[in-house]
């Protein structure tokens, strides 16, 4: 469920980036890319580290590692939020 849910997120992603790298102008071409690019920072901190959490084999997980883990994307990744889609505003710039 979750390489599956990825795929289709970053590959939408990959056709917005083909279409944003084909706008006529730069100045269009970088602020679509700030817009999307908070967006996509966050999403991909989240899908890593779910990646990371979920994807290792079970042999080598330990339990103090997933609630680490666990913790980073419930409660630290979802704190990073604000302060990530802020860095598109000019007066924190």
């Amino acid at each position: 469920i979750i390489v599956g849910t990825a795929l289709v997120v970053f590959i939408s992603y990959g056709y917005i980036i083909i279409t944003i790298v084909q706008m006529p102008s730069a100045e269009s071409r970088y602020k679509a890319f700030s817009t999307c690019s908070s967006h996509m920072l966050a999403v991909s901190l989240f899908f890593g580290a779910v990646f990371f959490m979920y994807a290792q084999p079970g042999a080598t997980s330990s339990p103090d590692r997933s609630n680490i883990i666990s913790i980073l994307y419930t409660v630290v990744i979802p704190m990073l939020n604000p302060f990530i889609y802020t860095l598109r505003n000019k007066d924190v710039k």
